[in-house]
């Protein structure tokens, strides 16, 4: 906890989002129980938050049919020193961060001093600085985002797969997580979005729904989402490399 966080009180707390079935993985197993070197993908991503030291407690949001994996296999093989809520998601993921924020609001005094971290489960290369950047930002702002920016040129194309313009990169940004929000304001934020029928892609559009702004900072070249078979590849190289650069004391050059 920063010497910021402990004058206001703040307390930090992780919602991990874990309901991807796996589709574009092509894959029998989901995505996030998918073992990258002996270890699932939402253990590796678990642990970069237990190992941060200013989040304070984990919620991890999962369909109901994989509750009892959670809780009878994969906590009896993995521990953390975090304390670690597992509860029951919704049917799309604004449901489930809704369900992670509402348990959020349960567990915490004050929401007005409360952060939650939103972030997606299948991201488990998120690093200390960049979780350092998000709650830095939110706790200046209220509500922050990592993104990066566009490298490549931006076709826009028609239904038919013909070019109608190439789009001006300047401003656009890809999103990340772990997106951070003080914990009233993402009350405010789904609540609107529930009456109003709204459903975005990712919680900074559900803010911006409700007119909530959001600030951005730097995101992780190295964050990556596991959505395809190729992402398994470069996270393999990705750990390796790290392992690596730990043995010959060069982990500096590798921040993620």
């Amino acid at each position: 906890m920063s010497d910021v966080e402990n004058k206001k009180n703040v307390k930090n707390i992780a919602v991990i989002v874990a309901g991807g079935k796996g589709l574009r993985m092509q894959s029998t197993v989901k995505k996030q129980f998918i073992e990258l070197e002996g270890v699932p993908v939402i253990v590796r991503t678990l642990s970069a938050f237990d190992a941060h030291f200013r989040v304070n407690e984990i919620i991890l949001v999962v369909p109901e049919q994989d509750l009892d994996f959670i809780r009878n296999d994969l906590l009896h093989r993995f521990s953390f020193s975090t304390p670690l809520h597992i509860i029951q998601g919704g049917v799309t993921r604004q449901d489930s961060v809704g369900n992670g924020v509402d348990k959020a609001l349960k567990i915490c005094a004050r929401p007005e001093t409360t952060f939650v971290l939103i972030h997606d489960g299948v991201r488990p290369f998120v690093g200390e600085n960049l979780i350092d950047r998000c709650l830095d930002g939110a706790l200046k702002n209220g509500a922050c985002i990592p993104a990066l920016g566009i490298l490549d040129t931006v076709k826009k194309v028609d239904h038919n797969g013909r070019i109608i313009c190439t789009l001006d990169r300047d401003g656009l940004f890809r999103a990340q997580t772990p997106q951070v929000f003080r914990l009233d304001l993402i009350i405010k934020a789904v609540s609107h979005a529930w009456n109003t029928g709204f459903s975005g892609t990712d919680e900074a559009s559900v803010c911006e729904h409700a007119k909530i702004p959001v600030a951005m900072v730097d995101g992780g070249p190295f964050n990556i989402k596991l959505t395809a078979p190729q992402d398994l590849i470069f996270a393999g190289i990705l750990i390796r490399a790290k392992e690596k650069a730990e043995l010959t004391g060069f982990s500096d050059s590798i921040i993620l």
